[in-house]
């Protein structure tokens, strides 16, 4: 099973037999690992396309990320049926176009290496996301992000649909020791990470292999058998 037809398969166990609300983008990203420009023209029609992104832009990138539990757990199901209901909705429409429209301009400033960029645009996107559902954020997430953009972080976004979890941050190295204390202070658990380069990996085992009576092995001074 390659892994266009394995994110497909986590897609449906997810969405269409235990019926979870929710787009595709998850599935393919954790299957694939690393860093992708991913199209979606359907389900039936997904291209992952990789970026080559210089190893010491990633180690840089890593080190300027900080990843921040909000002390809440979220039900994204819930938050992604209140944007589907406010599509039709002028305000809440134009900033999913801006998301979209992001995400090609993110695109371009990680492959260009242009980190300081891509951690503003960050912010630009978590403004946009905010007003495609008033569930996605709350008092308590709105302070910690504040509170590290007043410590020198450039912007970030939660991760996932919204409405707690995880907050990623990005701060320039020399204030990331900042970010993060301000960030404790304000109630916010400071958690460890690695982007995960490889994606999700299958394969089929060989019961054959495993139907040994004996085993033997030629050494100088003679040969010996091992039965299992």
């Amino acid at each position: 099973m390659d892994a266009y037809a394995l994110a497909d398969l986590a897609y449906q166990v997810e969405r269409l037999d235990l019926k979870i609300d929710g787009g595709y983008q998850d599935q393919y990203a954790a299957t694939f690992g690393g860093f992708n420009f991913i199209e979606f023209h359907g389900r039936n029609n997904v291209v992952v396309n990789p970026l080559r992104i210089k190893k010491d832009i990633i180690h840089e990138l890593q080190y300027n990320l900080l990843l921040c539990y909000t002390g809440k757990i979220h039900v994204s199901a819930n938050i992604i049926k209140d944007q589907v209901q406010n599509y039709e909705k002028k305000d809440a429409f134009e900033a999913m176009c801006e998301v979209k429209a992001l995400a090609y301009a993110l695109k371009d400033e990680l492959l260009k290496g242009n980190l300081h960029s891509f951690g503003k645009l960050l912010d630009y996107g978590w403004q946009s996301k905010k007003r495609m559902s008033s569930k996605i954020t709350n008092p308590q997430i709105d302070q910690l992000y504040d509170e590290a953009l007043k410590a020198g972080a450039l912007g970030g976004k939660l991760l996932g649909a919204g409405g707690g979890g995880y907050l990623l941050m990005y701060c320039p190295y020399n204030v990331r020791h900042k970010v993060a204390a301000r960030m404790e202070q304000a109630g916010g658990q400071l958690a460890d990470w690695n982007f995960e380069l490889r994606g999700a990996q299958s394969w089929v085992a060989d019961e054959s292999r495993w139907q040994y009576d004996q085993v033997k092995v030629h050494m100088p001074n003679g040969e010996y058998r091992f039965n299992i």
